[in-house]
């Protein structure tokens, strides 16, 4: 069993309803999780997360959602390295702001990488124009993740 920490980065409530559900799947295959959309770098160092499960929004110029935006600043500041811990990166976007699409989740996840943490499944992109359930696309994208991740 492993627990894994979800930083939520949202803007109309659509990154935490794919949290919630990622989370119900985390426990129906035997793990937890601890979904914060208050992330902090002291709640992710704890030595109970084995691995790190990032949601977030894309918001303005491909910016990232306010409320997540001091845990990024925090992972750019105190620079916590994660010595090969998992992560993953599920970004939320819409594909009809070309430039910025999902940047949000690019930022996150190569700041993740830059700390020396693994994502053992690349991050996936879900654009808001191509379907309307984006939990059910992110819960596809979990199951190949967690075997890789959570093992």
């Amino acid at each position: 069993m492993a627990n894994v920490y979800i930083p939520i980065g949202t803007v109309s409530g659509t990154a935490t309803a794919v949290a919630e559900a990622l989370a119900t799947v985390l426990a129906e295959s035997g793990h937890s999780a601890v979904l914060d959309s208050s992330a902090s770098v002291e709640k992710m160092q704890s030595d109970q997360f084995d691995a790190i499960l990032v949601v977030t929004s894309t918001t303005g110029q491909g910016d990232i959602p306010s409320n997540l935006i001091p845990f990024y600043a925090q992972l750019e500041d105190l620079f916590p390295l994660q010595n090969g811990r998992p992560f993953g990166v599920i970004s939320l976007g819409d594909s009809s702001y070309d430039q910025t699409f999902c940047n949000a989740g690019a930022l996150m996840e190569e700041k993740l990488y830059e700390l020396q943490g693994v994502a053992p499944v690349p991050r996936v992109t879900i654009d808001a124009t191509e379907t309307q359930t984006p939990d059910v696309d992110a819960i596809f994208w979990l199951r190949e993740w967690m075997p890789k991740a959570l093992s």
